[in-house]
């Protein structure tokens, strides 16, 4: 068996063993759910003036919404048990004396964390088109539809690895999650406080800190490939969740936002990983 082979046994593993517990069952059920209510809600009211006049979109905003949050979670929750919670139940131990060397077992349990995500992404985007389709009836450029899943799931990289590495930090999958959440909040808050504190004194520092801040790039990155696509100059009337309007960056920008804030947690994790010996959760 081959590096690769190892590293696809070890990300089979993980997806058997994040589905094997029930808290991320339910979570990818809420999801499912999630996605649906909002078109069932619809179809039982008048549709409002807002939804007539972008009705054609609804994919796009189905697409997005439950990105700019709920999915992050899922993420964060999946990344986060990854390593932890086999260093809690003291399976880690056992897998380490296979044939396997370290930094294979680490990839692979990142690889099937976020390829068992971009599957559960996959369902909500494809769920959001067929569901647009069935509702509100022919949708223009759903053709792009992959294309925003995909930066959907790029975008997504950053928090997944801040919950990675989290995860091989504390090695307790309760304060892993506790503390990557804490973090994923805390940007999503601060960033609306510093640009009402740009708009009150009129100090472009503080828009600048919005722009370094973890969720900027991965925030913004979807609806800047949509704009750039076909979505053009119009405005959902939803807002997308990301800073474009008071906050102007170039998709480049948001790229290297991206890869810095997903390339530092996975350095961060893999050094604590190969550095250390202990195998066991640390109090």
């Amino acid at each position: 068996m081959n590096n690769s082979q190892r590293i696809l046994t070890i990300a089979k593993y993980e997806w058997r063993r994040a589905l094997a517990r029930k808290k991320v069952s339910l979570l990818i059920i809420l999801t499912i759910v999630t996605e649906f209510v909002p078109y069932i809600v619809l179809t039982q009211l008048p549709i409002p003036q807002a939804i007539q006049s972008i009705k054609s979109f609804m994919w796009l905003v189905g697409t997005i919404l439950p990105y700019g949050l709920l999915l992050q979670f899922v993420a964060i929750f999946i990344a986060t048990g990854s390593t932890a919670e086999e260093y809690e139940q003291g399976t880690a131990d056992t897998i380490l004396t296979k044939p396997v060397r370290r930094t294979e077992y680490l990839l692979g349990k990142f690889v099937g964390g976020y390829t068992l995500f971009a599957f559960i992404a996959l369902i909500t985007s494809s769920l959001a088109v067929t569901l647009s389709y069935g509702v509100f009836g022919p949708q223009k450029y759903a053709e792009y539809a992959p294309m925003m899943y995909i930066a959907i799931i790029f975008s997504t990289l950053v928090f997944f690895s801040i919950g990675f590495m989290t995860g091989e930090l504390f090695r307790v999958s309760s304060l892993a999650y506790l503390v990557s959440s804490t973090i994923f909040i805390f940007a999503l808050v601060l960033g609306p406080f510093l640009i009402l504190a740009s708009t009150l004194t009129g100090d472009q520092f503080y828009l600048d800190i919005v722009k370094w801040l973890p969720n900027w790039g991965s925030s913004n990155l979807p609806m800047m490939v949509a704009r750039a696509l076909f979505l053009q100059n119009l405005r959902l009337p939803f807002g997308g969740g990301d800073f474009n309007l008071t906050v102007s960056g170039t998709m480049t920008e948001a790229i290297v936002s991206i890869i810095i804030y997903t390339s530092v947690p996975i350095a961060i994790a893999f050094f604590r990983f190969l550095k250390s010996d202990i195998t066991k959760s640390v109090s």
